[in-house]
């Protein structure tokens, strides 16, 4: 049904983890099927919100598909900035908008940020 099996859901978590912890960007699979630009988008913005830093391709027409996926919204963009701003005055652990904010949190919203370049 072109979901992922089990395996290939392990595999693919491995990879994220490991480079992750190596420092490296993690590049998600390609999509096989070239004509399923739905079926793209969605494994890509996935990919995206687990923390790859990119999908491969195998076809130019799917190229505009994954950039979409990848580009954050307004709203994150925003949030990120907004959170970013907050933590320049901030040392260890801080609340922001009732949230806590830690290293990774930060991470995060540093990352958005470099997707919007």
């Amino acid at each position: 049904d072109g979901g992922y099996r089990h395996i290939a859901q392990h595999a693919r978590s491995s990879i994220l983890v490991a480079a992750g912890a190596s420092g490296k960007a993690a590049i998600d699979t390609v999509h096989l099927d070239i004509a399923d630009l739905d079926g793209l988008a969605s494994e890509a913005q996935d990919a995206a919100a687990v923390g790859f830093a990119a999908t491969a391709c195998i076809h130019p027409d799917q190229v505009a598909t994954i950039r979409e996926a990848y580009r954050p919204t307004p709203e994150e963009i925003a949030f990120a900035r907004e959170l970013l701003d907050a933590a320049a005055g901030q040392r260890g652990v801080f609340r922001f908008r009732g949230q806590m904010v830690d290293g990774p949190v930060l991470r995060h919203a540093e990352r958005v940020m470099r997707r919007v370049r």
